[in-house]
């Protein structure tokens, strides 16, 4: 299709607004309908398409927007098809079933999701990646989850949350780090700023899981681990050694490097591990890691000879087990490829939040706009900087700083991209757990009571110093 000499434009507020609408219209009409994910994707993306051509943008110039952005995705694929491997090599090495048989001594099912989320937290507060915490701890909790009949929605919001702690407390995280970086000021003035958010956060979601908890364990207050125990003893060698592969990935997360390269690395040697500790044959622990562990495929063992729970826990993982989620993500960045290009994203928020004229309104505008950035364009990184970039002379203009604004954007950033279906962090999370983002979305507190917590904050103005104006 041919520009016919005209010059593209921007779309005009109706033109920009209605793509939104109708990515929200056609995702509600899915979600009730019961249409994948997918399907609602492609037609935002037809729809955002002809927009673009109303704009004057060639078909050329908008199957190249799609294209470009598909290919930032690539990392997410290579990433997605490790843990799958490693999930599937973490039952052949016998480390989820080792990591469970530990748990079972001394976490009740009323515990379990409230442990759920603190041993998360803590992990990816000490290794500063969302991504490598629900990829270790995260499978190993929702195995937990699995064997004691603990409602797996609620452990996977849990999990989800816990694994998200770090990005907006940790100097070992990117995000966090990346406000340090557009404040230019220090980790410790980002931590107490972050804290008058957080710290109220966290208490609410150790009340919150711990009263979830209470309420999932109660209906299975008879559980009787040692019949468990005994069935995961006579298909894997408990071992400590089997725990080698979560120290391997976490440790190369402290040692920064590459997530795909621990991933892989972690699930060759959970292979290796699973051959000489278990006796089964590295070849079909390979295969597993492509297909996905099967019970009686790898170890000859009838499913019907063991518990229910068992086969439920092990056969699991595999890269192939993530092929569904590469289609949802072709279909994501086609729309947000074309709205990007065209600039859509830039004139919805300007039209959106375009006039402020309190506090709480700024700490909106700034989740919004996150939240709303984040949404399209699958980045947490341009959900802080756009904020910062729309509303940081506003903030001055009321005698704050761009601290302000960046650690409320960082709380619709990470978080909120885990629950928002079609992005690749919620897509990520949901290969994982196990659980669709709209489902444990309800139960993962940290990734939608941060932002709460940061406009109430707002309101009460904790945290907001106007001396600190002058020092940013």
């Amino acid at each position: 299709m041919k520009n016919n000499g005209k010059n593209p434009r921007r779309p005009t507020k109706t033109e920009a607004l209605s793509c939104l609408a109708v990515m929200i219209a056609v995702m509600l009409t899915g979600t009730v309908k019961g249409f994948d994910i997918s399907i609602s994707l492609f037609i935002t993306a037809a729809y955002v398409g002809v927009i673009g051509l109303r704009c004057g943008f060639t078909l050329h110039e908008l199957l190249e927007a799609m294209y470009q952005k598909a290919g930032e995705l690539t990392d997410l694929f290579f990433l997605l098809c490790g843990i799958g491997f490693l999930t599937a090599s973490f039952i052949f090495a016998g480390t989820i079933p080792a990591l469970i048989t530990y748990l079972l001594a001394f976490v009740t099912p009323g515990l379990c999701i409230l442990f759920g989320f603190l041993f998360t937290a803590v992990t990816a507060f000490f290794i500063g990646t969302s991504f490598g915490t629900c990829g270790t701890i995260g499978v190993a909790m929702m195995g937990l989850a699995i064997v004691m009949d603990v409602n797996l929605a609620a452990m996977a919001g849990a999990v989800v949350s816990g694994s998200h702690v770090g990005l907006f407390f940790s100097p070992m995280a990117d995000n966090f780090n990346l406000v340090v970086s557009v404040t230019k000021t220090d980790s410790l003035t980002v931590m107490k700023r972050a804290a008058y958010i957080g710290i109220p956060t966290f208490a609410a979601c150790i009340i919150f899981y711990s009263v979830l908890g209470v309420l999932s364990g109660s209906a299975n207050s008879a559980f009787d681990h040692s019949m468990l125990s005994e069935g995961l003893a006579s298909v894997f060698h408990i071992s400590p050694i089997a725990l080698i592969p979560i120290i391997v990935v976490v440790a190369g997360s402290f040692l920064h490097l590459p997530s795909v390269v621990s991933l892989f690395g972690g699930g060759l040697i959970g292979i290796l591990i699973g051959t000489l500790l278990n006796g089964f044959s590295i070849w079909k622990g390979l295969a597993a890691g492509y297909h996905g562990f099967d019970l009686t495929v790898v170890t000859g063992i009838s499913a019907d000879a063991v518990l229910p729970e068992i086969v439920t826990l092990c056969n699991r993982g595999g890269m192939l087990s993530m092929s569904s989620l590469f289609v949802i993500l072709f279909a994501a960045v086609g729309a947000a490829g074309i709205m990007i290009r065209i600039k859509a994203v830039e004139v919805i928020v300007e039209t959106l939040f375009g006039r402020i004229r309190s506090v709480f309104g700024l700490a909106v505008s700034s989740w919004c706009i996150g939240t709303i950035t984040g949404g399209i364009t699958n980045s947490s990184a341009l959900s802080i900087l756009m904020p910062v970039e729309m509303l940081e002379e506003k903030y001055r203009e009321f005698g704050y700083s761009s601290l302000d604004c960046a650690v409320v954007a960082n709380t619709a950033a990470s978080p909120m991209l885990s629950i928002i279906p079609w992005t690749d962090v919620a897509l990520y999370m949901s290969g994982v757990v196990g659980v669709q983002a709209a489902v444990y979305a309800p139960y993962s507190m940290w990734s939608w009571g941060l932002g709460v917590m940061s406009i109430i904050c707002s309101i009460l103005k904790a945290g907001y110093h106007k001396d600190r104006a002058h020092e940013v």
